[in-house]
């Protein structure tokens, strides 16, 4: 499918808070990111990603001002129990940042099977903007 298919919905846009912490150990970045949307820090983030060169591009993006929340909502398959496929409704929550990078921060998909993509991703976007976390959304899924 061409990428440029899927419809973006953005809102925004937000100063962008962040912590980071650095698992030497590990070899990785724990990274938390919220949005301070009406004045009310939101996180949009919570995750860890391998400690390389992408670190640097990422936190100029987080350091270059106000972002853009986007999501695009997009069908997901899993297998059941029984071998059969269900579709579920996901959506991927990310950033337009002010220096134009675009930030992928997470993968969530919807609870019931057969939704629409399009919808979740909307109602993703709503409920961001009133508070609730992507983790409160739906499944988390590690791409």
């Amino acid at each position: 499918m061409d990428s440029s298919a899927i419809p973006i919905f953005q809102a925004g846009p937000f100063p962008v808070v962040y912590s980071s912490e650095v698992d030497e150990m590990e070899s990785e970045i724990q990274l938390d990111v919220a949005l301070l949307i009406a004045g009310q820090p939101t996180i949009v983030a919570s995750t860890a990603f391998p400690w390389d060169d992408t670190w640097e591009r990422i936190q100029a993006a987080l350091d270059s001002g106000d972002a853009r929340l986007e999501v695009a909502g997009v069908p997901h398959e899993e297998e059941t129990a029984d071998g059969a496929l269900e579709t579920y409704p996901s959506a991927y929550v990310g950033l337009e940042c002010a220096n134009g990078e675009r930030l992928v921060l997470s993968h969530i998909r919807g609870l019931y099977p057969d939704s629409s993509a399009e919808r979740y991703a909307h109602e993703v976007l709503d409920s961001i903007q009133n508070g609730l976390t992507p983790d409160e959304l739906g499944v988390n899924l590690d791409d």
